[in-house]
């Protein structure tokens, strides 16, 4: 089968198409052929060798597929070969089969795409854990709100009650925004977007920011946190790191925490799959897709590192 491999650590150059054994599933495990692979910045990190783990060389990207059920492992119930799911993989999404673990595949509802379900399993489960402690009547930041996980908060926010400003930076993305929900979209890439953001917040500042591009933009973030305001951060998209002044902290009694959806409890995962299969049902949730063929992948991590991407980014085997 084909798969896509490093075998170094480097630039796009080094996503090598192989031609490597098709898996064979273990006990409790399920063969999936792969209709989507979803593609996610940590991939690109991976790639590079920046992420917060990485597996011996050489390996296949991967950690999400959408797809149907090939074969089942010894001991496997409740799922049946021909079902459409959406798992979680450790490694291995891009290739034609991957294996998952049986009890993390998740049925894929009647009328949602391979793609869309891709969407949900990583960005739409991060929205919902960053979304969490938030309550009805606070107001939020969101930042790259025409991303993958962005574009979910946005119209996740709105329905809890939130005000919801979203950021982007071209006019496209940010029209995107607003037909989501946001109450104010602005241009991040802007001087005075600080400034943009306070007013629409009466000076107050914003209760929450979701901040995932690391680098000068952090420290601009603190400005615009109202008095015991919160943080969090999961990504940095710029691949900048930053740093904090501590006195800065005290002056409003900021919270500054993290967030990555691998250290999220099981039972949260699964109270977040539940809620998301329901705003689905019911409709709630427009999920934006942007697809490349598998061959493609360069292709697909250049758009993402060039950040000319709207939604979940996917690609088509």
């Amino acid at each position: 089968m084909k798969a896509i491999r490093i075998h170094e650590f480097g630039g796009r150059e080094k996503l090598s198409i192989d031609e490597i054994d098709k898996p064979s599933p273990k006990r409790g495990e399920i063969l999936i052929k792969t209709v989507t692979a979803g593609v996610n910045f940590a991939d690109v990190m991976m790639r590079g060798g920046n992420y917060l783990t990485t597996p011996p060389l050489p390996f296949a990207l991967g950690f999400e597929v959408a797809g149907t059920v090939e074969e089942l492992g010894e001991g496997v119930t409740g799922v049946d070969v021909g079902d459409r799911v959406v798992a979680s993989v450790l490694g291995g999404g891009y290739a034609e089969y991957a294996v998952a673990r049986a009890g993390g595949a998740l049925p894929i509802p009647d009328g949602l795409g391979f793609g869309e379900a891709t969407a949900l399993l990583v960005q739409g489960l991060t929205a919902l854990g960053l979304l969490d402690p938030t309550k009805e009547g606070d107001s939020i930041l969101v930042h790259a709100a025409a991303g993958g996980v962005g574009s979910l908060i946005v119209q996740l926010a709105k329905d809890k009650g939130l005000k919801v400003i979203g950021t982007a930076s071209s006019t496209s993305k940010l029209e995107l925004v607003a037909s989501l929900g946001a109450d104010s979209a602005i241009n991040y890439t802007e001087s005075d977007w600080t400034d943009q953001v306070l007013q629409a917040t009466g000076n107050k500042g914003v209760d929450w920011v979701i901040e995932m591009v690391g680098g000068d933009i952090v420290g601009q973030n603190l400005k615009v946190l109202a008095k015991n305001g919160t943080m969090w951060v999961y990504g940095a998209a710029s691949g900048e790191d930053f740093r904090l002044s501590v006195l800065s902290l005290m002056q409003k009694n900021t919270i500054v925490r993290g967030y990555w959806l691998q250290n999220e409890t099981v039972e949260n995962r699964v109270k977040f799959t539940k809620e998301l299969v329901e705003h689905v049902a019911a409709g709630r949730l427009k999920i934006q897709v942007t697809e490349f063929p598998l061959e493609k992948v360069a292709d697909a991590h250049a758009a993402i590192e060039g950040r000319k991407t709207t939604g979940k980014v996917v690609l088509t085997v």
